[in-house]
Parts: C-alpha cells; structure tokens; sequence
C-alpha cells in the first residue's frame, strides 16, 4: 500500500477495501513472467505475518529485493522497500534493500536514512486517513492511467 499511496491514492483505497484489478491485468502478468524469467532460482513472494510481501531475501546479506517491470524509477518504489527495512526493524531483523529493474537491468540500493523512520510513521497514518474513508478518492487523469490494471474501472 506504501507504493499505491505515492503511485495513486484512489488504487490505495481500491486496494484496501479489497476492489482487486490486478488479476486480470496484462501489466501484472508481465511483471510475473518477467520475475520468474529472471529470479526462477529463488525463493519468492514471502509473506511476513500478513502485513508485507516481499519479493525475495537474500538471507546472506540480508537484503529485501523487489522486483520491478517498470521502466522508470519511481519514489514509491523506494519507500516500500523502506517500509519492508522498518518493517523487519521492528521484528529485530537488521536489513537493507534493493530494488531490482529487470527491463533496465539496473539495481538500487536502498537503507533507511536519518528521518525516514519518522517519516515511514506520517505516511502509515496517511494511509490509514484514505483507507477509512468512504469512498475512493477522485480520480486524477495522469499519463500512468493507461497502463494501470484499475483504468477500466475508472474510466469506464
């Protein structure tokens, strides 16, 4: 949810009030093929008391990976794989991150950094505030519309 609060805060609540489009997204299952193709050998989609989902672990380096088909880094993409760092923090793991951008065959690394804990904390509450409400947020016409698994319901 961290990745949909930066991406879209109407998918956000979508999401969170189980409206579920990815399943019959072609987007979504490239993103899948493209996993596979790429991490076959690992151990995937961990799910970490139903609350994270990551995409793999490197258990000798202790480092989140996440998988992304996108062409383009995306803020979202980074501060979900802090909130995995703080998340894993706050069970006593020590972690670090990298996101993985098989298209690009490009890596980030990424840590948490000085604020971004406090910072992690505002955007939970955040989430929470869209999530209880009502009714979804307004829909914004942005280019990424086009190519997310929820346009057709919006725009429909």
């Amino acid at each position: 949810m961290v990745n949909y609060y930066f991406h879209c805060k109407r998918q956000l609540w979508l999401f969170a009030n189980q409206i579920t489009m990815e399943h019959s997204s072609e987007l979504v299952l490239i993103g899948k093929i493209l996993s596979d193709a790429f991490y076959k050998n690992r151990d995937r989609d961990i799910n970490i008391d139903n609350m994270i989902m990551i995409d793999w672990f490197d258990f000798d380096g202790g480092i989140v990976h996440e998988v992304k088909k996108s062409d383009s880094f995306e803020e979202g993409h980074i501060w979900q794989v802090k909130y995995y760092i703080y998340y894993l923090k706050k069970k006593g793991m020590n972690a670090k991150g990298k996101i993985n951008y098989p298209k690009l065959r490009r890596e980030i690394y990424v840590e948490l950094g000085v604020g971004d804990e406090e910072k992690i904390v505002e955007l939970l509450n955040e989430i929470v505030e869209i999530v209880r409400g009502e009714i979804p947020p307004v829909k914004t016409n942005r280019v990424e519309c086009k190519g997310c698994s929820y346009f057709e319901f919006c725009w429909s």
